[in-house]
């Protein structure tokens, strides 16, 4: 019997002490990303903690002490270099963070709320006061078992007035991700956003661009490997009081990028499509609708690659003649490794100008290889000429008869084609191909 109680008491004993278990857990993990945050630029400037028996909360203040160390953490995520006006614009931002949990300390989860709390010193008073009241919020529930996240940005219904007596009104409905890994540097990221919407007022003069029902995902692996798709329902862009009025509008437009360099070489491919897009002004009017545009570029060497990458994306502000000469060299070092490229799709169904009535368009489908050539480099300082036996290409293009019509009547270059037209039903089709430097168009050499 003694043995018994005994064990109900170190029972009870182990259940009473689990929240402190949990909080202790809990409270380890976060001290470990302070010191990692710490690493990067990011200094504690504020701790204070409330802890009840089941709950929680800790309040933190975090000063960007150096912009250029966290720039560059975030630079290993990106294949894109910062400009240098970002440090000057990061320097002395303080960034709140609270974070609620519950003690116990089989909960795996735990909310995050993000918002500015100071930019620069120079900012004026009501934007300051938006910030003091957390007008700019990202509320997150962090899973800390695998890594999941989700949350919202609070919206925003502001107007601000900035130098030059610009007013800036903002709109921001219904913004929410999700995804997973580290919150500054997700694996996974998706997002939703019902309405944002930017207009700039100055005087008689306003520019308003409108985004509706915006969605967006991105696979992250590396900076080589990377999956990003954006939607978007509908677009609007009005530019008034210039003296020429502008209106863009769009309908279904749909991005796709992605990069993979798993394999034996690295592959990029971007699709882009629109269901209709109009342009109007004091001068005209242009309508398109279904444009499609989808290309492959395969077979880069990764080591070249990477080295090509990196040197586009350094920010040079003044372009040296020493950049140009790298740039090009390593140009031609990826190229001579060989290249295929492929437009598998670029096509708008019809389009039309002012008052006109709708055109039927075209379609062109299109590969060119460009073979290994060790000696490339040597060969282009000679002549670029030399290069052209390298390359082979192969182009259909399949255009309206209406729309080959009106461009002949506009450019009398293309009558000289004429004896090359082939018809297919209401198209003229021409297949353009170049190999062994001899080219043809619908089977007739051109040289």
């Amino acid at each position: 019997m003694k043995k018994r109680i005994i064990a109900v008491v170190v029972l009870l004993l182990i259940i009473v002490s689990l929240p402190n278990i949990g909080n202790s857990f809990i409270q380890n993990r976060v001290d470990e990303r302070l010191v990692e945050l710490e690493s990067f630029g990011l200094q504690v400037s504020k701790d204070v903690t409330i802890s009840n028996y089941f709950k929680t909360s800790r309040h933190f203040e975090f000063l960007l002490k150096d912009p250029q160390k966290f720039l560059e953490y975030l630079q290993k995520y990106s294949d894109k270099q910062f400009p240098p006006y970002v440090n000057a614009m990061l320097e002395g931002v303080l960034i709140g963070t609270d974070i609620k949990y519950s003690n116990l300390p089989f909960a795996k989860s735990f909310e995050i709320e993000i918002y500015p709390m100071q930019f620069s010193q120079k900012m004026n008073e009501k934007l300051k006061s938006f910030l003091a009241l957390k007008g700019l919020l990202y509320h997150i529930d962090y899973n800390l078992l695998n890594a999941d996240f989700k949350g919202y940005i609070k919206d925003i219904k502001e107007n601000f007035s900035l130098q030059n007596d610009t007013q800036l009104n903002l709109l921001l409905d219904s913004a929410k991700f999700s995804g997973n890994g580290a919150l500054l540097a997700p694996n996974e990221l998706s997002s939703k956003i019902k309405e944002l919407q930017f207009e700039l007022v100055q005087e008689k003069k306003s520019l308003k661009v409108v985004f509706h029902k915006l969605k967006s995902s991105t696979n992250f692996e590396s900076a080589n490997t990377y999956l990003t798709n954006v939607d978007v329902d509908s677009m609007l862009l009005l530019l008034k009081g210039t003296g020429d009025e502008v209106n863009i509008s769009m309908d279904s437009l749909r991005v796709n990028a992605s990069s993979n360099d798993q394999g034996e070489s690295t592959q990029l491919n971007s699709k882009t499509s629109l269901k209709s897009l109009e342009f109007t002004s004091n001068q005209s009017r242009f309508t398109m609708k279904k444009f499609n545009f989808d290309v492959a570029l395969s077979g880069l060497d990764k080591q070249e690659y990477i080295n090509f990458a990196q040197l586009v994306s350094q920010n040079n502000m003044k372009v040296t003649g020493d950049y140009s000469k790298d740039l090009k060299e390593s140009m031609v070092k990826l190229l001579s490794k060989g290249v295929f490229f492929e437009v598998a799709d670029f096509s708008i169904k019809e389009f039309s100008k002012d008052s006109a009535k709708p055109i039927k368009g075209f379609t062109l489908k299109s590969t060119l290889t460009i073979k290994e050539d060790a000696a490339l480099s040597h060969k282009m300082k000679i002549s670029p000429f030399m290069a052209i036996p390298n390359i082979s290409l192969q182009s259909e293009i399949r255009i309206s008869k209406e729309l080959y019509n009106k461009l002949k009547k506009e450019n009398g270059m293309l009558a000289r084609f004429s004896t090359y037209e082939k018809e297919d039903g209401d198209d003229y089709v021409f297949i353009l191909k170049f190999l062994d430097t001899k080219a043809s168009l619908n089977g007739r050499r051109l040289n």
